[in-house]
């Protein structure tokens, strides 16, 4: 009749021994309780058109990574390390006790509802706040200043559009302060007028126009 080994741990769930598994303090690496909360579903907006998404209040640039660091971010538990595939929708988790390392996966439901983004929303629908009027005798040099001022509010805002007239172009801009700072950073000098359009909430809206001659 053989002897068990005395010294071998003996995991209270299953019975098996810390000579034939491993253990983790007093339980086999399969018996051990995991302590992890994970979300029971994650849901989040993305723009049809633009397909940016809406993530912790704001519209950002769709990325799988921001989406996997803000499911991870609302994950709890004694982990080391929280991994999560956006395409499988499964996190893994990696649990380090003394010299043991466990991994286990949980599924996460991503659930990405379909919608119109605010910007979106007001381009469709020819929103500006400001207007950029250039004016000068030099067509050409009009249309490439124009295209300058473009490339660079595209990044920050959107235009709604831009019109052509005898006296030179109106660019209508769908936010304002963009607009502003960027006289500022490029030292230009406009003359600026501003009018009332309505109330949002009791808040005043206006339009401004920036007026360039050259």
């Amino acid at each position: 009749m053989l002897l068990k080994d005395m010294s071998a741990l003996l995991c209270p769930t299953c019975g098996r021994t810390s000579d034939k598994v491993a253990f983790i303090e007093a339980f086999c690496v399969d018996c051990y309780p995991i302590k992890v909360k994970t979300p029971d579903s994650i849901q989040l907006e993305r723009c049809k058109r633009c397909e940016k998404m809406h993530l912790q209040g704001v519209w950002v640039p769709y990325s799988p990574k921001k989406i996997a660091d803000y499911i991870t971010s609302k994950c709890r538990g004694d982990f080391s390390l929280a991994v999560y595939d956006v395409e499988t929708q499964r996190a893994e988790f990696t649990i380090v006790k003394g010299d043991e390392k466990l991994k286990i996966s949980k599924q996460i439901p991503l659930l990405i509802g379909v919608t119109i983004c605010p910007t979106c929303s007001r381009m469709s629908g020819g929103y500006f706040e400001a207007i950029i009027q250039l004016r000068g005798r030099n067509r050409l040099e009009l249309e490439r200043y124009a295209a300058m001022l473009i490339r660079r509010l595209e990044k920050v805002t959107f235009i709604t559009k831009t019109e052509e007239k005898d006296e030179g172009l109106d660019l209508y801009i769908g936010s304002s302060k963009p607009v502003m700072r960027m006289m500022v950073d490029l030292g230009v000098k406009a003359v600026i007028s501003k009018k009332l359009v309505g109330r949002d909430q009791g808040k005043r809206l206006y339009r401004t126009t920036f007026l360039l001659r050259f």
